[in-house]
């Protein structure tokens, strides 16, 4: 969903058309909670500081807009015989806060929204509970950045759970770190019928593979800021997740690759802009086998690695014993080890030979294993000194998961590998 606000080309600007509309508290806040997205608490730019209602042949749109992201919510609200077209520019922060106080006690009473010229001004009003407040700015539309048309490529469909739980487990390997922002977006890459995630923080990578639709859908790439996906997510609830491959109008018609994605779901949508740079070749570095594998019950390791990241000393490495038929989780000791034991896990093992020991950073294995939706996980290894790649186990009956999250293992300290 896309809206353009158009700058006048007068020197005066035409006064807007009053505005008004009326909508429930809960319906108000869960809307406005969208639009947030796309509106930063600290905005580079005084005016990013409010949003757009615009109300169109009756029908009143949010609209939030960022320079990167712009946010789109439709709004329930009762039919009002004098709604014209008009649109209407509110401090995002003072509505919110306004109705959220006014409707407190009961969110479900009705709020109206109003807004009109006074002396040269724009006065908006919330009324609710019995309480009108006042907000009177000087702000002109005109001000206002213009939110960019886009030509449309193609549009599908997903499933929202699919999208949405393939993003979410894609974000655990994202970086955090600001100072190297291709690493902090995820990687979506469409081939055909086939939709590739990919994620990585340098020292774990994430792979998922969806399939999308009996159709071919136009090929693209593009990077998604993974904390954008994260606000934008819990906004997406309906069953099918709309995603809209979208270029500038003079390119429209441009065949391969695209400018901006536009996501959507129900009564509320995003659209896009790409992080910048070129994105790590990551195909490679996964196998289709591993020629050491060890199948667990995933809730069984998954306590072990919780107990191991929270009674090792920082920084210090959670060890992964292995033998045939059998694996655990232990906490790694620079003193006392002896003394220290850990329950062992009856695993299916291929060629585990022998007792062998790896040492992972128990915090990025815990997010592997949670991420790996499986009655059981797979350790797979090339050799015990190559990375180390999570998968669910095949069951037998159902359609095995494509996702992949690889960990390096890390070297054990001098006074550790004593203490074994």
């Amino acid at each position: 969903m896309t809206a353009t606000i158009t700058e006048t080309t007068t020197t005066t600007e035409p006064a807007l058309a009053d505005l008004k509309v009326t909508a429930t508290g809960t319906e108000w806040l869960r809307k406005l909670a969208a639009v947030g997205v796309a509106i930063s608490s600290r905005p580079a730019l005084p005016i990013l500081s409010f949003m757009v209602i615009d109300c169109n042949r009756g029908k009143a749109t949010l609209l939030g807009y960022d320079y990167s992201t712009t946010a789109s919510a439709r709004l329930n609200h009762e039919p009002v015989n004098a709604l014209r077209n008009a649109k209407a520019l509110v401090p995002f922060q003072w509505l919110v806060r306004t109705i959220r106080v006014l409707t407190a006690r009961k969110r479900d009473v009705p709020v109206t929204v109003e807004s009109k010229d006074l002396l040269g001004q724009r006065l908006t009003t919330v009324t609710a509970a019995g309480y009108t407040i006042p907000c009177l700015h000087s702000l002109a539309f005109s001000d206002y950045p213009t939110i960019p048309e886009h030509g449309v490529l193609d549009v599908f469909n997903v499933d929202r759970e699919e999208l949405a739980c393939a993003l979410d487990r894609a974000t655990v390997a994202a970086s955090i770190d600001d100072t190297l922002p291709i690493l902090t977006a995820l990687q979506l890459r469409c081939t055909g019928k086939k939709l590739t995630i990919h994620a990585t923080d340098r020292y774990r990578l994430s792979a998922e593979t969806l399939t999308l639709s009996s159709r071919t859908v136009q090929e693209f790439e593009f990077l998604l800021r993974a904390a954008t996906w994260k606000a934008m997510a819990k906004h997406l609830v309906d069953e099918k997740i709309t995603v809209g491959v979208l270029a500038a109008a003079d390119i429209a018609d441009r065949m391969g690759g695209c400018e901006t994605l536009n996501i959507g779901s129900g009564d509320v949508a995003f659209t896009l802009s790409p992080t910048s740079g070129d994105y790590p070749k990551l195909d490679s570095i996964f196998s289709a086998e591993y020629g050491m594998t060890v199948d667990v019950n995933r809730r069984d390791v998954l306590d072990q690695v919780m107990v191991a990241k929270e009674v090792n000393e920082r920084n210090i490495p959670a060890l992964v014993k292995m033998a045939p038929g059998s694996i655990s989780v232990s906490p790694s000791f620079h003193e006392g080890a002896d003394q220290a034991a850990t329950p062992v896990l009856l695993a299916d093992t291929v060629n585990i030979d022998g007792s062998a020991t790896v040492a992972f950073n128990p915090h990025y294995l815990l997010d592997g294993i949670k991420a790996t939706k499986a009655d059981v996980v797979r350790f797979g290894f090339h050799t015990l000194t190559k990375p180390l790649c999570l998968t669910p186990a095949p069951e037998k009956g159902k359609k095995a998961s494509t996702y992949r999250y690889l960990l390096m293992p890390v070297r054990l300290p001098n006074d550790i590998l004593g203490g074994e």
